[in-house]
């Protein structure tokens, strides 16, 4: 009976390397929270060409915005957990969505966790030059403390663009509390180029994006950077952390992962982190991409995952609840 056991184990076994092994044999699409042209945008779109290329089978990015990713999340959950539709996604939302209780499921548990992709540390706060072409709508702040000083003089008066439960929410937050001010939390739109119209156009007075979003207006002298949110310099950006400011708390980094639905086959999920660990570290060529955006290379594997996301969802919960 036991060696019947063994045999009827070592064939299972088998077929499951084998559906592995066969996977891709067709189209596989890849759901994105969010629209094109953006970082993750980017960084999916480059991921997967190479994946593509690897595999020989295309893999068809889909951009479904909504509900700050929760659309997107939900509609993958829901898919056949066969390996032929995934979720690329960052951490910077869906963690904060996670911490908060805004969504009733689980991103660290609902999901098949697959594989960390890249990482990016310049969430940056800007505000309007008062030298700019926009210089209408300036307040005539240069550095974080001109905005913190007015704000404190006028409570909930400083405009600042949120997308709720997400990672403008949750520095925002930060923000207010450790410098003790209030803001006025406008949602004006979820992509970056909703966010950066309402900015120019003077809806918003105060905006928190990617630096390489907000880069060609600071050095056109349209919007000033405040402060970058990372807890040492970033290379290549030459300005102030917030943690040199005097102001820790208010530090995130978006980690870009990937996820299939829960109870996809470890067969294929294993095989996909392994050719995206080939990717990104071995392949210069996606590390240039990632540089020129002023993020970097990073590969979790699942096991990782699994075990570094919920410890920052409670990190994220104990610093919501700190204050």
């Amino acid at each position: 009976m036991k060696k019947l056991l063994v045999a009827v184990l070592v064939v299972v076994m088998s077929a499951v390397a084998a559906f592995g092994a066969e996977w891709p044999s067709g189209t596989v699409n890849v759901v994105l929270p969010y629209g094109a042209g953006g970082d993750t945008d980017t960084y999916c779109r480059q991921l997967f060409q190479r994946v593509a290329k690897i595999t020989g089978q295309t893999f068809v990015v889909i951009n479904q915005q909504g509900g700050s990713g929760i659309v997107a999340a939900m509609d993958v959950m829901n898919k056949p957990n066969n390996g032929y539709t995934l979720l690329f996604n960052h951490t910077g939302a869906a963690l904060v969505q996670e911490a908060t209780g805004m969504v009733d499921f689980s991103y660290t548990r609902d999901f098949e966790n697959c594989c960390t992709v890249a990482i990016d540390e310049t969430y940056s706060l800007v505000a309007i030059s008062p030298e700019g072409e926009y210089k209408q709508y300036s307040k005539g702040w240069k550095t974080l403390a001109d905005m913190l000083d007015y704000a404190k003089k006028n409570p909930g008066k400083v405009r600042y663009s949120t997308v709720f439960g997400s990672t403008t929410e949750y520095v925002g937050t930060m923000l207010e509390r450790q410098a003790g001010v209030e803001f006025d939390n406008i949602n004006v739109g979820t992509s970056g180029g909703e966010r950066m119209a309402a900015m120019l156009g003077g809806q918003v007075d105060i905006l928190a994006a990617n630096y390489m979003q907000v880069k060609d207006y600071i050095e056109k002298g349209d919007l000033v950077c405040l402060g970058v949110m990372s807890k040492a310099r970033v290379p290549g950006i030459d300005y102030p952390t917030f943690t040199e400011l005097g102001y820790d708390k208010v530090v995130t980094a978006k980690k870009y992962e990937v996820k299939f639905p829960k109870g996809t086959d470890k067969a294929i999920v294993e095989k996909l982190a392994a050719i995206c660990r080939q990717i990104v570290l071995e392949d210069p060529s996606y590390s240039e991409v990632l540089k020129v955006y002023y993020a970097q290379p990073l590969y979790r594997d699942a096991e990782q995952m699994n075990r570094e996301d919920p410890e920052e969802v409670k990190e994220l919960e104990a610093g919501l609840a700190a204050e």
